[in-house]
């Protein structure tokens, strides 16, 4: 005997599921937007049901972000108060104060191991906007290292200002990034008719949960041969993901044999050499992702998992162990299917 008050849900069902699924394949559409801004590639991805247009609207914001935080720009606002005298107030905008806020708590909560006040460290290790052609001595980076730290600004929140206590510049490579991933993130995902989003920009990314019907997707290039993905994260194991990657590969410089890494120690001054390991951190959002995973790839190894399991953030460590990669996660990351 059938029982048909089983049957007609199921009925229902089926042709619920089947209508979904063909909603999806016939109507939603894919845009990708791909070009190059603040000395790197972007790619954003995103899934739609009607006809938007926001080409124009994406690039501005990343011109925006580009504008205002790029040293290789002479009329930058962080260029403009690098070059500012020492107890000037200068004024900024939301985007400034709110990058510039994250990063000096950030800077405290990591005992200074992350800080953007070390932008003349960056340019006399050849990794900003001047041409350097010699490892710099000990007596420049010294005299430089001394200036910098957490207190070296000052912000007014509410007047939205930055005062430079001592001589140093401003640097934010290691967070900008994330800021206007997340800036164009939150742009598209407040687009009536998108309905997944995909935000790539060298290399960070930050993406919905679901990609249509499926998931996004991010492989994690092995420090040690960067044509191999040694690891992949699924967006499906997070309610919000955003992933950023600091690897000692990733840019470099050759001083006498020696290779250096655009990774600074802010204890010493002294520019990382390369050893063939990166940090991987999932967060929310991509300028706390981004700025994290410089904050642990400068940091020891054992300091860097401690802090990661203190602070409970997700991140994945490779390591080079007898010439092979090895890899570590963090309490925190262990808790998720990864």
């Amino acid at each position: 005997m059938i029982n048909r008050n089983f049957l007609f849900p199921t009925i229902i069902l089926f042709f619920g599921i089947f209508a979904l699924t063909f909603i999806f394949k016939e109507e939603l559409t894919t845009t990708k937007l791909e070009g190059n801004i603040m000395g790197t590639t972007y790619n954003v991805t995103f899934i739609h049901d009607d006809i938007v247009s926001v080409e124009n609207s994406v690039l501005n914001i990343l011109e925006s972000v580009n504008s205002d935080m790029s040293t290789y720009l002479d009329n930058s606002l962080i260029t403009q108060i690098n070059n500012s005298n020492l107890d000037q107030w200068h004024s900024i905008n939301e985007d400034f104060l709110k990058i510039l806020s994250y990063a000096q708590k950030l800077c405290i909560q990591t005992d200074g191991a992350y800080d953007v006040t070390i932008g003349r460290l960056v340019n006399i290790w050849g990794f900003g906007p001047e041409t350097v052609n010699k490892k710099p001595d000990k007596i420049q980076v010294d005299s430089i290292k001394n200036q910098i730290g957490c207190d070296s600004i000052s912000l007014d929140i509410q007047n939205k200002a930055v005062r430079k206590n001592r001589d140093i510049a401003l640097d934010f490579s290691s967070i900008a990034k994330g800021y206007a991933i997340d800036k164009v993130y939150e742009y598209l995902s407040s687009v009536e008719n998108i309905r997944s989003v995909f935000v790539e920009l060298g290399g960070e990314v930050r993406s919905s949960k679901f990609k249509g019907l499926s998931f996004w997707k991010v492989g994690i290039i092995d420090p040690s041969d960067n044509s191999k993905i040694i690891h992949t994260f699924i967006s499906k194991n997070y309610d919000s993901f955003a992933i950023a990657t600091s690897g000692d590969y990733r840019n470099i410089r050759i001083y006498d044999t020696e290779e250096f890494s655009h990774s600074i120690d802010t204890e010493t001054g002294i520019s990382k050499k390369l050893d063939k390991s990166s940090v991987s951190v999932i967060s929310n959002d991509a300028m706390s992702a981004d700025a994290l995973a410089t904050a642990l790839n400068v940091m020891p190894l054992e300091k860097a998992l401690e802090h990661a399991n203190d602070n409970n953030i997700k991140a994945m460590f490779i390591v080079d162990e007898n010439n092979k990669p090895k890899l570590l996660f963090s309490q925190a990351l262990q808790k998720v299917k990864i």
